[in-house]
């Protein structure tokens, strides 16, 4: 594994957490991490990479703001961004660990082809769901559902790279992590919550959105502890809903159906979880726009 630094960053630092890691998951040699002191140093890394692929890390680096896992090609790399929200990383080596191994298991999942038949279940899902909205003549919410589609591939992901973790042993790290990133509550939108979500959704589609993606990033952390590491994951429900002053057990009752089917049905990643999970999404928000 080779570590890139840009930026004023102590190095010691970062390796010994990289070698800590190293110790607790099996990396490749050929991983590259980079860890970007600024945002604007990012795409100084495009110098490193294949002049074929740098479009596409461009457009990644539009997308992700703190820290994603890119392959392509023959490229396996997690690149850090260190913003005014995650500083904590650079004071707290758990927190930076939780989030490396995190990030690392994204790579290790890409690299065995367990994202492709994901792919392919959501693109399977999605052209039905948009066939459907076509004969109801709701055309105009097809660029939602693929939207929403999207946050859905990333929270199974997510729920895929988490429960590995937390399988693995490895669940501490993660935990701490996540509270210190909750409780910096400027890194997600503040939820919407409205009594009648179908209504104001009817008033202005694009809440959908907001709302699911906010409680698919909450879902992706709290759903692999409810899971594996029961305590645990009451201790999270805790300390998320202090942060953000919100009521958990309402976003529980919303997403209901995702819930129980993760925590019935889930062990592995397969292609069969994966579809069902799309239907039951895909469900749910065509009920509330239509």
């Amino acid at each position: 594994m080779h570590l890139t630094l840009l930026g004023n960053l102590s190095e010691p630092y970062f390796h010994r957490s990289l070698e800590k890691v190293q110790k607790l998951l099996r990396v490749p040699q050929d991983v590259h991490v980079y860890i970007v002191g600024e945002h604007q140093d990012v795409l100084s890394i495009l110098r490193y990479l294949p002049r074929k692929d740098r479009d596409y890390f461009r457009r990644m680096c539009a997308v992700e703001k703190v820290s994603f896992s890119y392959h392509h090609g023959k490229e396996f790399l997690v690149l850090i961004i260190l913003t005014s929200f995650n500083r904590f990383l650079l004071r707290d080596p758990e927190a930076l660990q939780g989030l490396l191994l995190h990030e690392l298991m994204h790579l290790e999942h890409m690299r065995k082809g367990t994202y492709y038949p994901l792919h392919q279940s959501y693109r399977k899902v999605l052209r039905l769901y948009s066939n459907l909205l076509t004969r109801l003549q709701q055309k105009r919410f097809i660029p939602l559902l693929e939207n929403i589609g999207q946050y859905a591939v990333l929270l199974l992901k997510d729920l895929y790279t988490n429960a590995a973790l937390i399988q693995r042993g490895h669940g501490q790290y993660l935990l701490h992590y996540y509270e210190r990133e909750f409780s910096m509550k400027k890194i997600c939108p503040r939820p919407v919550f409205y009594d009648k979500l179908k209504r104001a959704v009817q008033k202005d589609p694009l809440i959908l959105g907001i709302v699911l993606h906010f409680e698919f990033s909450l879902l992706s952390v709290i759903l692999p502890f409810q899971k594996y590491k029961e305590q645990q994951a009451k201790k999270l429900l805790r300390y998320i809903a202090r942060c953000y002053n919100l009521n958990m057990q309402e976003i529980l009752r919303k997403c209901g159906l995702f819930i129980s089917y993760y925590l019935d049905h889930y062990s592995k990643p397969r292609r069969d979880f994966a579809e069902k999970y799309f239907h039951l999404i895909f469900t749910k928000v065509l009920e509330i726009l239509t």
